[in-house]
């Protein structure tokens, strides 16, 4: 990200900045028109300036002023300006046909599936990793359309039709996959679902090895980790994260709570295990780095193509999350 400081200079912020960002000093009129016309810049100043407020307000562009906490707000602040984020789709189960599907119909078609690559593709989407959005760096997200497409569970049609179209179109997915039990034995349990076999570990390393699916943390049997003390909760996360290493043979990144439930405790488990990042469902506030460990997601299943377009735009996280704190009030 880009840092226009049109004012003074400004030694505070650069010793907080630690090189995360390219801080320029500069004018006023320089900065308003390369942040009109560029992504990823940003607006700074020691002391208020109205005019700023008025570009920022009716033309959207990002603007601070005043003291600086943490050098993320910049991040944060360009993301609510400009209504954008990362887009984090969220899918559980492919089938060829829908009479396939489970009873909660937490399922897309092979061919809904490839149709949502294939637009991924014409819009011009960039699919990345959570491995790899560590690598770019959270400060550069907003440099290229990036999304990325998750998976829970792991189930055998993640590899037998999830991988081969991510083969085809070349694109990439995080599988978050329950790796201590064998079967969906938490739905058959809680719903009467049909048996539905999970991924074995040759698999999973084979898709791995592919470069086109990183896999991340679910726990060892899918337990709502509200209902379990923290000792409990500590066994499923870390025993499921060194199973998966054990087999992967490298570190994991990023961790999915099964129904997306977690307690504040939960998030400094994972937090703790080693993770970078943790996704849930429902909550979080639709910037990834207001809470890199409640990063919301947006759920596609029985989902039309326009809703699916709509749900892949920058802001629509960010939308979820202020309809859902609205509804909660």
């Amino acid at each position: 990200m880009k840092i226009f400081v049109i004012d003074k200079k400004y030694e505070e912020l650069k010793k907080k900045n630690l090189q995360r960002n390219i801080i320029i000093e500069t004018g006023i009129l320089r900065a308003l028109f390369t942040c009109f016309f560029c992504r990823g810049c940003i607006i700074y100043s020691a002391k208020e300036k109205k005019i700023l407020n008025f570009f920022q307000s009716f033309f959207r562009i990002p603007y601070l002023y005043g003291s600086i906490q943490s050098i993320v707000q910049f991040e944060n602040q360009y993301a609510k300006v400009k209504h954008v984020e990362i887009p984090i789709l969220m899918y559980h189960q492919f089938v060829l046909k829908p009479e396939e599907g489970g009873k909660i119909k937490l399922f897309v078609t092979k061919r809904q599936f490839e149709i949502h690559l294939k637009i991924l593709k014409l819009l011009n989407y960039n699919t990345i990793t959570f491995e790899e959005l560590k690598q770019i760096g959270l400060h550069n997200r907003f440099n290229k359309k990036y999304i990325i497409l998750t998976v829970d569970d792991g189930y055998k049609d993640n590899y037998t039709i999830l991988f081969p179209l991510l083969k085809k179109y070349k694109m990439k997915a995080v599988i978050f996959w329950v790796s201590g039990i064998k079967t969906n034995k938490w739905t058959i349990k809680s719903d009467g679902e049909k048996e539905i076999h999970l991924l074995d570990d040759s698999q999973i390393l084979e898709m791995q090895n592919s470069g086109l699916i990183e896999f991340g943390g679910h726990t060892l049997t899918h337990p709502s980790l509200k209902k379990l003390d923290d000792i409990d909760a500590t066994r499923e996360i870390i025993e499921d994260k060194k199973n998966i290493e054990r087999t992967l043979g490298k570190t994991l990144t990023a961790f999915a709570y099964p129904y997306g439930h977690r307690k504040e405790s939960t998030k400094k488990i994972v937090e703790k295990a080693g993770y970078f990042f943790a996704v849930s469902t429902d909550t979080g506030s639709g910037i990834i780095t207001e809470d890199y460990y409640d990063i919301r997601r947006t759920a596609i299943d029985k989902t039309s193509l326009f809703d699916f377009i709509r749900k892949i735009s920058p802001g629509y996280l960010q939308y979820k999350a202020k309809k859902y704190r609205n509804r909660r009030r």
